[in-house]
């Protein structure tokens, strides 16, 4: 006769699910096969936990306290890493070498973290989701997105950043979504964004936006999306706007604008825009105040002259004190690399067709999605349905890992299962064992 253990045991293979024997998987964690995944989450953890097997493909380590990340804590193998919500405050160097099958990793709200080397992710080549959201950061340096050509999903949300270092993220050739907004960008220069050819959303909202040079979005001629809401803007040449012949969405309002001549070039691109677009609300002059610029006469504009309502762009300008950019940057000037090339190839190196992860709802809710922002922020935004599909990389739907699908309830995909009727009977007969 079954015992309550052996009854718990039939019960798990009926089930399809296996948990590992003790000296097999740590003891705070809970370990699944096929492939093998291992949940550590929210175990007041202060460092990574030993004896992680080293086949582990996906290892979910998020809401402990975990503050240094070093060579040698992880496995090589791992496809799905998130460490998010811990207190990391250090990454080793040499943290992720080795690691070439690494898909998803999310380091995000580590609100410590503040700093990152530059070779922190060299190597890699397969990362299609990099996660660095509330982290503190307060700059990103040079070469930091090396080598991450099949990256598609970065988020930089929610940090101290005041300034994008030229060619920052010119490797990202296959890049889709770039969450940037709640930081305290001040300027977009000539080639922060060169080299982002399949870019589809682009969120800048939220940050201390004074000056948009007009070349600043030159390689975005896929973006379907752009938000600049809520910052200081005065003014945006029209010319800006120009190269981005797939944009649907825009976003300007929440800004101070000035509805003189220097806005006559975004008024002559507005009324030809036929995507949807927000409120631009005149703040100055007096005589335009609170008056739409796209409702406003051509006569408006009568008075300037070509060189007034041409824009050209001066320079940037500093931002006050409390806005400048930290020290140990570079000051905002043009690229030195003038006979550098424009345009890149989508890289070759696109993700294979894995079982990609996502966070499945017992392993905690993903915080960060765009409809959960859409619905802070209470605006009107996007249509049902996913964005566009435009890298050349097939795009392969991520689903939740085997293993912890079955574990939060889910059964679909796992093959054929006990029918409903038979596993209540089959569980009714072991509580009347047990009793």
């Amino acid at each position: 006769m079954l015992g309550k253990g052996g009854c718990l045991e039939l019960l798990l293979v009926l089930l399809g699910l296996e948990i590992r024997r003790s000296g097999g998987c740590p003891a705070a964690c809970v370990c699944y096969p096929s492939p093998m995944t291992v949940s550590c989450q929210s175990h007041h953890l202060l460092a990574i936990p030993e004896g992680i097997p080293e086949e582990s493909e996906r290892v979910f380590l998020q809401n402990n306290r975990i503050s240094v990340l070093l060579r040698g804590h992880l496995s090589p193998a791992l496809v799905t890493l998130w460490l998010y919500s811990n207190n990391l405050t250090f990454i080793g160097p040499g943290a992720f070498e080795g690691f070439a099958q690494l898909e998803e990793l999310d380091l995000g709200d580590n609100r410590q973290l503040r700093d990152l080397a530059p070779d922190t992710f060299r190597g890699l080549g397969r990362l299609h989701a990099l996660h660095l959201y509330r982290c503190g950061l307060v700059a990103l340096p040079s070469g930091l997105f090396g080598g991450l050509h099949s990256l598609q999903y970065l988020y930089l949300q929610d940090n101290q950043l005041a300034f994008l270092q030229e060619d920052l993220f010119a490797d990202l050739a296959n890049l889709s979504h770039l969450f940037l907004h709640g930081n305290r960008l001040w300027s977009l220069q000539q080639n922060t964004f060169r080299g982002l050819l399949h870019l589809d959303r682009l969120l800048l909202h939220q940050n201390r936006l004074q000056s948009v040079h007009r070349r600043a979005f030159h390689d975005l001629g896929r973006l379907t999306l752009l938000f600049l809401f809520n910052n200081s803007l005065e003014e945006l040449p029209g010319e800006a706007l120009a190269p981005l012949g797939a944009l649907e969405y825009l976003r300007l309002n929440g800004n101070p604008w000035d509805c003189g001549c220097r806005l006559r070039s975004l008024w002559e691109w507005l009324r030809r825009f036929r995507g949807s677009s927000s409120s631009v609300l005149c703040e100055f002059p007096e005589r335009s105040r609170g008056l739409e610029l796209k409702e406003l006469r051509a006569e408006a504009f009568a008075a300037c002259s070509a060189a007034e309502s041409l824009h050209q762009v001066k320079g940037a300008r500093l931002p006050p004190a409390d806005k400048a950019a930290p020290r140990d940057l570079p000051p905002p000037h043009a690229s030195a690399e003038k006979g550098g090339p424009r345009h890149r190839k989508p890289a070759k190196h696109c993700p294979k067709g894995r079982n990609r992860t996502a966070r499945p709802a017992s392993l905690g809710p993903r915080k960060e999605e765009m409809q959960d922002q859409e619905a802070k922020l209470g605006f009107e935004l996007l249509p049902a349905g996913p964005p566009k599909q435009k890298a050349k990389c097939p795009r392969t739907s991520l689903l939740p890992p085997s293993g912890v699908q079955q574990a939060a309830g889910g059964l679909g995909g796992g093959g054929a299962r006990p029918a409903g009727a038979a596993l209540l009977a089959f569980l009714l007969a072991c509580v009347a064992i047990v009793r």
